[in-house]
């Protein structure tokens, strides 16, 4: 707020007040007299909100404060001088805001101090204030709840997990505070709420699905979650499925969502029950491809070789979506072992599912490949020509022109060959392709780097964690988490990238654009805040 709108408000205070007295607005004792001749509570509102924006408000304010935070009666009042109490955020604030709660209020006006006071408990940070907090969970004001269970779990508050487990699974309570009480879970980090968690993981109400927050939650758990998840990976916790039987929750929803989680983590004790999940059979097509999508994706992150040949024996599935996966899986893992197969599979399938495995090879080969993108390109022309008469799909009544723009896009990817060639493992020569790359380009720099371990790289390439392109951002989020490993570089990734990140999700709430890549985002903002 500007210094002349802050002005103003006094002015109008002191007309309110009918004059105010010509003392320092440094001071203390100027606030108080302004708050002791105003008569009504909207104008000692406005004359708190009005020392709160002066810029004049330190440590000798606190007495005074505590004073006003006991004596004042008038519950709006009450509330802005909470949040006076709260810009300070000093330890002897502790007593006299916990005393000023009232767990059982049921009056609007009392339940908006309540808020307002554990806003201010939660910038204190002080956790001799979570005694006090832990029974607001249980508030009949949503607001208070929402902020109690927020405090908490920035303050890792383990008293609170317990209440916490019982809110997350409380199918009385709002899914909105469901979701938020396995979001404090996951801040607390404490193992106790595995199990609970292991339920909401796959668990549905009114239609919310409470997976997101789940899922983020056991990956703030670490190892705890990974042993949990690993029993039910491989379908041996009868307990669990027992559960989820009686819950109307499909069976194969868990393996499909504990390899996630699981690649999530990089568990390696994970691999060989996810290499059999890539031959997981079901009723249901669509389940089945679920779920071998997921152990790709868990197996490609976990950079896993024994997953070469079998991913390699699945790239010709016809459907684009269910080869995306795996076709991403194999570039992850880097082999050139996977090239044959996909320079099949670039031949086979629709347009959509060809140019796919034609991006594998860009991703993976050099210029070795470069005859076969030419022979790719050669032959799209007829494979066009072909599509069209079976599907008359869009831009067919002009088949030749489509075609043409087909074989642009095959020879688009032979850029990407030839960068690999000049740079041949330097891990420099790839830095220095970064800033100028397209999303193509930019993938393969990333996996190069990161296959590579250039740590000393990181931070240049997290500079394009907000890449426009979500597959690209993807990749090069994998490829600074793959670097983060090396002894010391999540320190430096730390130091270089983290306001930056932090800003960038902060931006970015609520573009449905980024909301799945940013999870991994997310993610890994946890591993460089562990650093």
């Amino acid at each position: 707020m500007s210094r002349s709108f802050v002005a103003l408000s006094l002015a109008v205070s002191c007309l309110a007040l009918g004059g105010c007295k010509k003392e320092d607005p440094k001071t203390p004792e100027y606030w108080q007299s302004s708050l002791e001749g105003a008569k009504r509570p909207d104008d000692r509102v406005r004359v708190i909100e009005s020392m709160r924006t002066s810029g004049n408000v330190n440590e000798q304010f606190l007495p005074f404060l505590h004073a006003r935070l006991s004596s004042e009666r008038r519950p709006e009042v009450k509330a802005a001088v909470a949040r006076a109490l709260g810009d300070l955020h000093h330890p002897t604030s502790l007593e006299p805001l916990t005393a000023a709660l009232d767990p059982g209020a049921s009056d609007t006006s009392v339940q908006q101090v309540n808020k307002a006071v554990v806003g201010a408990l939660g910038r204190i940070g002080d956790e001799r204030a979570v005694p006090s907090l832990v029974p607001l969970l249980r508030s009949k004001d949503n607001y208070t709840r929402i902020e109690a269970i927020q405090v908490l779990g920035a303050m890792k508050a383990k008293p609170a997990v317990e209440p916490l487990i019982q809110l997350a699974t409380d199918e009385a309570t709002e899914p909105f505070l469901n979701k938020k009480a396995i979001e404090a879970l996951g801040q607390i980090g404490d193992p106790r709420a595995v199990p609970a968690l292991m339920r909401t993981l796959t668990k549905e109400r009114r239609g919310v699905s409470f997976y997101v927050e789940s899922s983020f939650a056991l990956f703030q758990l670490g190892a705890p979650a990974a042993d949990a998840l690993l029993p039910v990976l491989e379908g041996k916790d009868a307990e669990l499925l027992t559960w989820a039987k009686a819950q109307g929750v499909n069976p194969a929803s868990y393996p499909m969502k504990a390899a996630q989680v699981l690649g999530d983590l990089r568990e390696k004790r994970a691999v060989p029950s996810l290499l059999k999940q890539l031959s997981f059979t079901h009723s249901d097509p669509q389940i089945q491809a679920l779920v071998r999508m997921q152990a790709a994706d868990a197996l490609g992150r976990m950079r896993a070789p024994e997953a070469v040949k079998p991913l390699s024996g699945l790239v010709t599935e016809p459907d684009p979506t269910v080869r995306d996966a795996y076709v991403r899986a194999l570039t992850l893992l880097g082999s050139r072992d996977a090239l044959p197969a996909l320079e099949k599979a670039a031949g086979s399938g629709d347009w959509y599912a060809r140019e796919i495995a034609v991006k594998g090879i860009a991703l993976l080969g050099d210029a070795r490949e470069q005859p076969v993108l030419a022979k790719l390109a050669a032959a799209e022309p007829a494979r066009t020509a072909a599509d069209c008469k079976e599907t008359g799909e869009e831009g067919c009544d002009d088949a030749a022109a489509l075609g043409k723009k087909r074989v642009d896009q095959v020879q688009g990817y032979a850029s990407v060959l030839e960068a690999a060639q000049a740079c041949n493992g330097d891990a420099g020569c790839w830095s220095q392709r970064l800033p100028k790359a397209n999303a193509v380009l930019l993938q393969r720099a990333a996996l190069e780097l990161g296959r590579l371990g250039a740590a000393d790289q990181g931070p240049t390439l997290a500079t394009r964690l907000a890449e426009r392109d979500t597959e690209a951002r993807a990749t090069v989020i994998q490829a600074v988490d793959w670097l983060a490993d090396a002894p010391g570089a999540a320190k430096k990734l730390r130091e270089a990238s983290l306001p930056a990140l932090k800003k960038q999700l902060e931006d970015e709430k609520g573009n449905s654009n980024f909301v799945r890549v940013n999870e991994d985002l997310r993610r890994l903002l946890v591993k460089l805040e562990r650093a």
